[in-house]
């Protein structure tokens, strides 16, 4: 198993940002010709992605909401982009994120995370001494578990942070 420095993790993600100006992985894996679509064949997978006849393919679940579906979306992108040679092999299934103990999807967390939620709004957001981190989950439209990861993030690239919950690694597990 590879294991990727979190600072790797988080260059990747600002290179794929200005590269294609977004942060929507939907329109980052549009932009390169990644096959998105969505299935209601299974009711507890979240997602997967795949490589056939050097095609990429994601499909996210019909069943969860737009803020998961983003998520979802994110991390198999982080997938793609930090995995891509496991691709090849048999598809990246994920049927419980912001998992701790599989490196892999450990990764792909972070770069969800890394991807969705802009360092400078949490500096801005700090700033307010009323707002909770709760209240900052809910101003940067982030998942408390998302958040976690990206706290974490921050911090183990020197930036000092509070992380104000555990890192949940059955969060959306159904």
């Amino acid at each position: 198993m590879i294991y990727l420095r979190n600072t790797y993790i988080y260059t990747e993600t600002k290179k794929l940002i200005k590269k294609y100006g977004t942060r929507d992985p939907f329109e980052i894996m549009d932009q390169m010709n990644i096959v998105v679509g969505e299935t209601s064949r299974y009711k507890t997978l979240k997602g997967y992605c795949f490589m056939s006849c050097k095609t990429i393919y994601v499909m996210v679940s019909s069943f969860l909401s737009e803020e998961e579906k983003m998520i979802v979306a994110a991390h198999e992108l982080g997938h793609i982009i930090l995995h891509r040679s496991q691709l090849k092999m048999a598809p990246m299934q994920d049927d419980t994120l912001y998992n701790m103990t599989d490196n892999t999807e450990y990764q792909a967390n972070l770069f969800a995370a890394d991807l969705l939620i802009n360092d400078e709004e949490i500096e801005d957001m700090v700033q307010n001494e009323d707002l909770d981190y709760f209240g900052l989950c809910s101003s940067l439209n982030a998942t408390p578990e998302l958040m976690s990861f990206k706290l974490y993030s921050l911090t183990k690239r020197g930036q000092a942070y509070h992380m104000p919950m555990e890192i949940q690694s059955n969060f959306l597990a159904k």
